[in-house]
């Protein structure tokens, strides 16, 4: 599988769950859920378009679009009941970043001359952060959104930079990305409210940060170096959890207690092999046996339950969710492709 650049029809980010508040410190302290609510996002195909689509316990939830146009959900996060999406939509010859709350639209972000893409949203204190790109005259700029409005914007043209997640500390708004300029190598980069906070690559090779989570103080980070999967903690490389000898990449990160969460892929023969790694060690890897690869692009975790989101590759692309090694949700029937882009896990208590 080729590195992970902007494609309009064949998008593959992970914007995942933790992007969100992703440290569940008071795991061991708390009693196991009597259950779970798995809200999903994604897209299917069922007449040819791409439908922007939210499922909730495998069952379509939302569909946020109505197939006249093909568009893609990346992002679903759930706060206190309600339901926040963020993706986009082709229109003509443009992308129009959308924002939905409960399955309504509720922004759109859409430049005068140019496309906005919408990767990552994150409900905060009273209001709703968003993080995406804007491309004006051929050149991406990496944007975060407050409430439906530009609040920051990371790169000037003719530098290129893409912000693939937002979450919110305190008082503060961070987000994951690239940055590149002119023919020098791409960067991993980490922006804390109107500035770069980390830059986390030296410019040798290529570098993606992908996915990003806020414990306390300590930033969390996915994403790859060269064809190396990876993890940073704050500035720090913490973990390199594949050897380089094919192409991989961290596509999501979440902490649980004391232990390290990722999840992503990396490339076996032909065959994008999705893995779930705790703690920089391999857990397990992704597959039903049958499909031509996998590739979670979502991860959660409560205690011992373990659950990823993702799709299965073969004669289509299958959206599912995994708990542990298992599926657990079949999102879509296979008449159509279809990709599960994101998740949110909200546990239950009796």
């Amino acid at each position: 599988m080729k590195r992970l650049l902007h494609n309009l029809f064949l998008p593959l980010f992970a914007v995942t769950l933790c992007s969100g508040a992703c440290s569940d410190d008071d795991n061991d302290r708390q009693p196991k859920p009597s259950g779970y609510d798995i809200y999903t996002a994604g897209y299917k195909t069922p007449s040819g378009k791409s439908v922007a689509t939210v499922w909730k316990n495998g069952q379509e939830l939302y569909a946020l679009t109505d197939g006249t146009n093909n568009a893609w959900a990346y992002s679903v996060s759930v706060d206190n009941g309600t339901v926040y999406t963020a993706g986009y939509e082709q229109q003509g010859d443009a992308i129009v970043g959308k924002v939905w709350v409960n399955g309504a639209l509720k922004y759109t972000v859409a430049p005068a001359s140019g496309s906005a893409y919408l990767y990552s949203v994150s409900a905060a204190n009273g209001s709703l952060y968003v993080a995406g790109s804007e491309d004006t005259g051929g050149a991406l700029t990496a944007k975060i959104w407050k409430d439906g409005a530009e609040a920051y914007a990371y790169s000037v043209s003719p530098a290129v930079s893409q912000a693939r997640a937002v979450t919110v500390s305190g008082s503060d708004v961070y987000a994951a990305g690239s940055l590149q300029s002119g023919l020098e190598k791409q960067l991993a980069v980490v922006w804390k409210n109107d500035k770069a906070h980390f830059t986390l690559t030296d410019g040798q090779t290529d570098a993606g940060a992908i996915a990003l989570c806020a414990d306390g103080r300590t930033l969390y980070t996915a994403g790859y170096v060269g064809t190396q999967a990876v993890v940073w903690k704050d500035a720090d490389l913490l973990y390199t959890l594949t050897d380089g000898s094919s192409s991989a990449e961290a596509t999501a990160v979440c902490r649980s207690g004391s232990a390290l969460y990722a999840a992503g892929y990396q490339v076996d023969g032909f065959e994008n092999e999705g893995v779930v790694w705790k703690n920089g060690q391999e857990l397990y890897d992704l597959s039903d046996g049958s499909a031509q690869g996998s590739l979670p692009y979502a991860i959660a975790v409560y205690g011992d339950d373990v659950f990823s989101a993702g799709t299965l590759f073969g004669t289509s692309r299958t959206a599912v969710v995994w708990h542990g090694e298992e599926i657990l949700h079949t999102l879509t029937d296979g008449t159509g492709h279809g990709e599960a882009y994101s998740m949110s896990v909200v546990p239950l208590y009796k």
